[in-house]
């Protein structure tokens, strides 16, 4: 097999999980626990099958709880966790640690609660010939309520839309690639999705990668996270 070079990877594990606070008993969603592991195992083993060469936990909330799970994982050498000085947001996380820790750019940046069947090095290989600075992964739901949908044209995003719409629809299913130069701004708190994707979606170097046939699943709510642990009991 023609093994690709991977790009380093930023898993985003900042959050409070305020929305999972009925059942997670206070333990940050991605150490929730999912079939005879946590959904952090799920993520990690995903992302290791691509071949990628290191990651980077971004972490904040009951940090001490990653870097224990980091030291007896099997890919304990494959892991560096960096904490927040206090919450900044998706962007301003990502800002600190690339200002903290000697990543390369481009990178990948994986949202911490949810599952794609993305494939990276597709992804990778659609990011390098398009001459993009960011490419956003995009799962089809058929209610795309709780997300909001994205509009695009020609294969770049034109706008965002806000959570208006209940119907199908193509969301932002928060894999992306991104260059070190968009985070040169002074800002130190800002979203990826609220701050930096609308600053840059006029310079047309935004590209949108659709996953087709996704089995997409964001564990933010209870009903998916019980949706999740029961499609990984059946395949137990």
């Amino acid at each position: 097999k023609n093994i690709v070079e991977m790009y380093p990877v930023i898993v985003l594990l900042g959050g409070f999980g305020s929305r999972l606070k009925s059942i997670s008993n206070g333990i940050p969603k991605a150490l929730m626990k999912v079939g005879n592991g946590v959904f952090l195992d799920i993520l990690l083993k995903k992302i290791v099958s691509h071949n990628v060469s290191h990651i980077y936990l971004s972490t904040y909330f009951k940090s001490d709880l990653f870097s224990e799970y980091a030291n007896n994982s099997i890919y304990s050498d494959k892991l560096s966790i960096v904490k927040e000085p206090e919450p900044l947001g998706t962007g301003g996380a990502v800002k600190y640690l690339l200002d903290n820790s000697s990543i390369t750019s481009p990178f990948f940046v994986i949202n911490g609660d949810s599952i794609s069947k993305i494939n990276l090095e597709e992804f990778k290989m659609y990011f390098k010939n398009n001459n993009l600075h960011g490419l956003i992964g995009h799962s089809y739901l058929k209610d795309n309520q709780r997300y909001g949908s994205t509009s695009i044209k020609d294969g770049k995003i034109i706008l965002f839309q806000e959570k208006i719409n209940k119907g199908p629809g193509w969301i932002n299913n928060g894999y992306y690639i991104l260059q070190k130069e968009l985070f040169s701004i002074s800002q130190k708190k800002f979203s990826i999705e609220k701050d930096l994707f609308p600053r840059i979606i006029n310079t047309n170097s935004l590209g949108i990668f659709k996953v087709y046939n996704d089995n997409f699943i964001d564990i933010g709510v209870p009903d998916d996270y019980f949706k999740l642990c029961s499609r990984y009991k059946s395949a137990l």
